[in-house]
């Protein structure tokens, strides 16, 4: 998007704040309290601090994009995101003298006929944590002030919006609701929407363009890079007679972990893809976020297994990853589908015809043909040696063709960060085979 396409917008998001902070003055006690300097998100914000300009960003995302609004708050607990009225402020401060030394970075309110919802919010980036201390005067002024919730955001992970990285004491999060969104899984989160159906081409390059600068590395955005704490003894553990169960302390832990490297994962296929790619998930789409936790946490349980499945709306083509902690090993799996109107020869020349120029490593394909126990596996190098074996004896096309990469490295394996290191790695290199080779 051009940026003095973004700059209209910004002076039109800034004159409709104007005029509706003006409407609302006399109706919401945290904007009537609010100082006579006011600051509002702009999409091209000036802060020299890192996290001014994340919060502005995404602050005035969610005042151009209904749909942005609508789910993000949703999961803050106000469910009327997309038809509501929303006035937003940045660095807010209040006229009373008891409210000086409390400045929230963010301010949200929102407005549908006669009701209100209102959130504070505070943004830190890099390296810089949530201060609880902080987060307890702004409860206390919340409780003041009739706001109902107060929305944290950093680099730091939180197993859940409602599970924060930081301690509060019971009696503050009694008052008030508190939500807590690291950087990157509002980066997922975005990149995820861009496959909405309810947005305009002017909303999805906003979405588009406000994503670039996330992945930015000057941005203050940290991926997740490391899995928990308790890695190295769970992978160990698998080695071993005695073993662990679905019980075991940590294993919640190690999912949280995993969920969330898969959902990172998700948004870097988008970025460094350009394809509109959905995860999907073995406990079905209609299961819960507990639905989902319980059978990870029984499939790591039993089969020492974690894993992760990726679609694409633009083709049939499945990606699974598999990590197999009894082995250490990492694999990633693309299953494509075979081009209609060829017989077993035909699809099977056509695929060896794919594989011209690429550097493929020690990756085995799969031929799955129909039949009962009719796939056939080789490595590449045996398929292109001869390819008359892996169609022998078949007359149609294969239900499906499955290419298969993998890692294995014990020391990295146990490695919190290498692991993570080999399992994008993987993926993505995966990904940029897929596409030079046409197969998505």
């Amino acid at each position: 998007m051009e940026r003095n396409t973004l700059c209209f917008l910004d002076r039109t998001l800034f004159s409709c704040s104007i005029q509706i902070g003006s409407n609302w003055g006399k109706r919401v006690k945290v904007i009537e309290e609010l100082s006579s300097t006011k600051n509002y998100p702009k999409l091209i914000p000036h802060y020299k601090q890192t996290e001014r300009r994340l919060l502005s960003v995404f602050m005035s995302l969610l005042d151009m994009v209904p749909q942005i609004r609508s789910e993000f708050l949703s999961k803050c607990g106000y469910g009327a995101g997309r038809t509501c009225t929303l006035q937003s402020y940045m660095e807010v401060g209040f006229s009373s003298a008891k409210y000086s030394d409390v400045r929230p970075d963010g301010l949200l309110c929102c407005k549908r006929g006669s009701s209100t919802w209102s959130a504070f919010i505070e943004a830190k980036s890099e390296k810089s944590p949530i201060r609880p201390e902080q987060i307890q005067d702004y409860v206390n002024l919340a409780a003041s002030l009739d706001v109902d919730a107060i929305i944290t955001i950093s680099n730091e992970f939180a197993l859940s919006p409602i599970e924060l990285p930081y301690h509060l004491p019971v009696s503050k999060r009694k008052k008030r609701d508190v939500y807590h969104f690291a950087w990157a899984d509002i980066r997922t989160f975005l990149a995820l929407q861009l496959n909405s159906d309810s947005m305009s081409e002017l909303e999805i390059q906003l979405v588009q363009a406000c994503l670039d600068f996330m992945w930015n590395p000057v941005s203050g955005v940290a991926t997740y890079d490391a899995m928990p704490p308790k890695w190295p003894d769970f992978v160990q553990a698998a080695s071993v007679t005695l073993g662990f169960g679905a019980k075991t302390q940590g294993i919640t832990e190690i999912i949280h972990g995993w969920q969330q490297e898969r959902r990172d994962l998700n948004s870097k296929l988008i970025q460094e893809t350009g394809l509109h790619v959905g995860l999907s998930h073995d406990a079905g789409t209609k299961a819960t976020p507990e639905d989902r936790l319980s059978f990870d946490r029984r499939a790591m349980a039993d089969n020492y297994e974690l894993s992760a499945g990726y679609g694409f709306s633009t083709s049939k083509a499945r990606l699974r990853v598999l990590a197999e902690l009894k082995s250490c090993r990492t694999s990633v799996m693309l299953e494509i589908p075979p081009p209609p109107d060829k017989k077993a020869k035909a699809t099977v020349s056509w695929f060896v015809a794919s594989l011209a120029d690429l550097e493929i490593g020690d990756a085995s394909v799969s031929f799955d043909w129909k039949g009962r126990n009719q796939e056939r596996t080789m490595t590449v190098a045996q398929l292109l040696a001869n390819p008359e074996a892996a169609y022998e004896g078949q007359k149609d096309a294969p239900k499906a063709i499955r290419v298969v990469t993998s890692v294995h490295d014990v020391r990295r394996f146990k490695s919190r960060k290498k692991f993570i290191e080999d399992v994008e790695g993987l993926t993505l290199g995966t990904m940029a085979i897929a596409l030079d080779a046409g197969w998505v």
